[in-house]
């Protein structure tokens, strides 16, 4: 018999966790371009403190629901949304 591993299998704790944390990047850079918006200091980021932010916004539920906003921070790149 033989063992059989991928290679992210056999990384170490520390490389299994940058791995994780770069999936977590991508996932977001994915979700909401960066270069996209309108650029506001209307919000607060809630990592960083920073009020330099960018926002869109889209209408994702039925015509009658308010619209959701999706805010990203241009200081750490930290992303939320709200409606």
């Amino acid at each position: 018999m033989f063992a059989q591993m991928s290679a992210e299998d056999m990384a170490s704790e520390q490389l299994k966790k940058k791995i994780e944390e770069y999936k977590e990047v991508n996932i977001n850079n994915a979700q909401m371009a960066t270069g996209g918006g309108t650029k506001t200091d209307l919000f607060k980021c809630g990592k960083c403190k920073s009020n330099e932010c960018s926002y869109f916004q889209l209408q994702t539920r039925s015509a009658d629901e308010p619209m959701t906003t999706y805010v990203w921070c241009c200081s750490c790149g930290n992303r939320w949304k709200f409606c």
